[in-house]
């Protein structure tokens, strides 16, 4: 009894390998052909929540970047991941890119959730400007060796994406620069600063968009801070991160998006988490 009582006390990082106990404290998305792989990310991350551990294993963060990099199967998918662990191929492009006023170019359903959500911008006094939007390969490859030949490949390595590596080429990622100042020139300078980012981080789920690249994230996003970087993934999605605090869209994709852990979640009929916000579905599903 004794030694019961000692074994439950063991933090989670540690009970998980002894036996038969072991499938009550596993999250549910743990995945057996991942085991050696979760054990190798523990010891090198021991303060990280062993479930957290999993989610960023299940999404391929624990291997080197760029290193055996999947192809994404459906990147037409609006919650696809497109990271330093997944790539897009060479020839994708979105099959509905639409242009819009303030030189943006998306996919028609971001497109339109961001007019809305720079209308109710507008609204309260802020002004969301538009600095990049849509990329096609040819333009990331370009982008790359700029800043290749500026900064060395190192410096490129931590602010550019590899060309098919960067969200821009699904066309539902956009930068967003503001105004410094009431005259001031528009720029991403200072934005984490500004009234729209602090606008963005307390609204933005609401239309469907996610802080990409938040900051203390790089080690497992692989960029620095990018306070200026958005990405659509739906209302559902967005509300969910944002009411989990769930702060890394990696953390998302392992936990319920992955290929193996939505198999294994819709076999074991995960609740479906109700919304909160305004218009959204009811109940809507997490995977």
């Amino acid at each position: 009894m004794k030694f019961i009582i000692f074994f439950l006390l063991l933090p989670v990082g540690l009970a998980f390998p002894f036996g038969a106990l072991a499938a009550e404290i596993l999250p549910l998305h743990h995945l057996e052909k991942n085991g050696g792989r979760y054990g190798a990310f523990q010891a090198a991350n021991p303060e990280m929540p062993f479930d957290l551990q999993v989610a960023y294993v299940n999404a391929n963060v624990d291997k080197a970047h760029y290193e055996d990099a999947e192809t994404i199967a459906n990147p037409s998918g609006i919650r696809a991941l497109v990271s330093k662990h997944f790539a897009l191929p060479s020839n994708y492009t979105p099959h509905d890119i639409v242009a819009f006023s303030g030189g943006g170019e998306l996919r028609a359903e971001a497109a339109a959730a961001f007019i809305n959500m720079r209308g109710d911008a507008t609204y309260a006094g802020l002004r969301l400007a538009i600095r990049s939007s849509y990329r096609n390969y040819g333009s990331q490859v370009a982008s790359y060796n700029l800043v290749a030949e500026s900064y060395g490949v190192a410096g490129a390595e931590i602010s550019v994406a590899r060309p098919g590596h960067s969200e821009h080429q699904l066309g539902l990622a956009l930068d967003i620069m503001h105004m410094e100042g009431t005259t001031g020139p528009l720029t991403v300078q200072g934005f984490e600063a500004s009234r729209e980012y602090l606008w963005l981080l307390e609204n933005g789920h609401k239309y469907g968009f996610i802080l990409r690249y938040p900051q203390g994230y790089a080690h497992i996003q692989g960029f620095t801070y990018e306070p200026w970087h958005w990405r659509y993934v739906g209302v559902r999605t967005a509300t969910i991160m944002h009411e989990k605090g769930i702060t890394t869209f990696e953390e998302y994709y392992g936990r319920y998006l992955a290929p193996d852990v939505r198999e294994k979640l819709q076999k074991n009929r995960i609740p479906k988490p109700a919304l909160t916000v305004p218009g959204a579905a009811r109940n809507a599903a997490i995977y």
